[in-house]
């Protein structure tokens, strides 16, 4: 994977990931197949920031249910990215 864009799908901003930044923590939904070093550079590239560490997590899909269908929400990749102390990232200022 070479592109950005294809690494790194949106910002999660909920209000666990919102408390997350004031450690300097920010949270990505991230292509299942990028690795933790090609999360790193495209964070780097596209924001112009230090990253020190990246966390990933495997979401699994849950089920679902719609009268007696059954079915699942699909899988997706979490990345957990930590920041220079002192840098921000930002498209995720909110005020």
């Amino acid at each position: 994977m070479s592109v950005d864009r294809e690494i790194i799908i949106h910002p999660i901003i909920t209000e666990k990931a919102v408390k997350l930044q004031e450690e300097n923590k920010y949270v990505f939904k991230v292509n299942p197949k990028a690795t933790k070093s090609e999360i790193k550079k495209a964070v780097q590239e596209m924001f112009g920031v230090t990253v020190l560490k990246v966390n990933t997590v495997n979401v699994p899909g849950k089920k679902k249910r719609l009268g007696r269908f059954e079915g699942r929400t699909a899988s997706w990749k979490k990345a957990i990215v930590y920041v220079k102390p002192g840098e921000r990232i930002k498209a995720f200022d909110i005020s």
